[in-house]
């Protein structure tokens, strides 16, 4: 599901389709890197599933570097249950660096059938 509710809870719809990923990341909050994984990714965002202690708080800038990503400043607009929520800041540089994970790093999962 890529769309929120406009209006409930003070949430607005999501500007781009995320898809499921599994990428190990690196949070760097006031200089601290807490080790995470990308759960999913779109071009104005990530779940992150937190991998240590976290003391970053909603509204906060961080840092997200990750293979294949490099680095990209986010705000984090959500944390719960040991997962946080980032929006990048929607410039094109950011953009094309998702694109280019997607196109050379990230890989579909297979199933083999036996």
């Amino acid at each position: 599901m890529h769309q929120l509710s406009g209006k409930a809870g003070g949430r607005k719809t999501r500007r781009a389709l995320r898809r499921q990923t599994s990428a190990d990341v690196a949070i760097i909050y006031m200089g601290l890197e807490t080790p995470g994984l990308l759960r999913d990714l779109s071009t104005s965002g990530a779940a992150i599933e937190l991998r240590g202690g976290f003391r970053g708080m909603v509204g906060s800038s961080v840092k997200l570097t990750c293979d294949g990503l490099c680095t990209v400043e986010a705000h984090i607009r959500w944390f719960r249950n040991g997962r946080i929520g980032v929006e990048f800041d929607g410039c094109s540089n950011t953009a094309a660096k998702v694109h280019a994970y997607f196109k050379y790093y990230h890989r579909e999962m297979m199933f083999q059938v036996a």
